[in-house]
């Protein structure tokens, strides 16, 4: 064991009392002449909640939008089709109010539709206008989405790639819950009701998707290649206008 050198002083830690001398002396030559003396916590009332998630839970119109923000984010990154995913500009979701008279359903977006990234914008939008027009709405006020979400090269989509995208179908409509869908073909008719029937079949009924009533007419590239089924594609609005009530 070693010994203390005695040539080195021994310097005491001061205590706390000279600690707080000490630390006073300091304010003091600082210009401090007054310290508050401690008191209790004073209580403070918490503040109003105002974030978008306690909006979101108060309110479930906003709770249905923010759940179609959600799944529109998981559509664009979503890769299931490769070949679709690798050509694609954007990957689009539906547009238009929660709850709408009518939402109409095609099968997926064209080039322009996929260039300026909303649907119903390129071939379609024509028809849409003139049905619009004569169903007294504007396309503000209805909903317009796809059964795929990505622009599949001058053709229809596969079942395959329609399968692919069901699941955010199926999601989109229980969010936005419009009062009537309206299926323009085969291929999205298909889709949507899961039955191997044509457009000629299932035509001039009125059939149920969860409780919503479904109304099926020509896909609108036939009718602009195919002028004299507009008569037909006609009837077909006016039951649609008529399941709109």
């Amino acid at each position: 064991m070693s010994l203390p050198n005695p040539e080195i002083p021994v310097v005491e830690a001061p205590t706390l009392p000279q600690q707080l001398k000490q630390y006073l002396d300091a304010l003091r030559d600082a210009g401090v002449e007054h310290v508050a003396k401690a008191g209790p916590t004073p209580f403070v009332k918490a503040a109003p909640r105002h974030t978008a998630e306690a909006v979101v839970a108060d309110d479930p119109l906003a709770a249905r939008r923010r759940g179609l923000e959600l799944l529109a984010d998981e559509v664009q990154n979503c890769a299931k089709c490769l070949e679709l995913f690798s050509m694609r500009t954007r990957a689009l979701s539906g547009v238009g109010p929660i709850a709408a008279p009518v939402a109409f359903l095609g099968d997926g977006p064209d080039t322009v539709d996929d260039r300026e990234g909303r649907p119903f914008l390129g071939e379609s939008a024509a028809w849409l206008d003139r049905s619009l027009e004569f169903l007294g709405l504007t396309r503000e006020e209805v909903y317009l989405l796809n059964a795929t979400r990505c622009r599949a090269p001058k053709r229809f989509p596969t079942a395959k790639e329609c399968a692919n995208c069901r699941d955010y179908l199926v999601r989109e409509l229980e969010l936005s819950q419009p009062k009537v869908i309206c299926c323009l073909g085969t291929t999205v008719a298909q889709t949507l009701l899961q039955t191997t029937e044509n457009i000629a079949a299932l035509r001039g009924r009125i059939h149920d998707y969860t409780g919503i009533p479904v109304i099926c007419t020509f896909h609108p590239a036939y009718l602009l290649k195919n002028p004299k089924s507009e008569a037909e594609g006609r009837k077909d609005l006016e039951s649609l206008r008529e399941a709109m009530g």
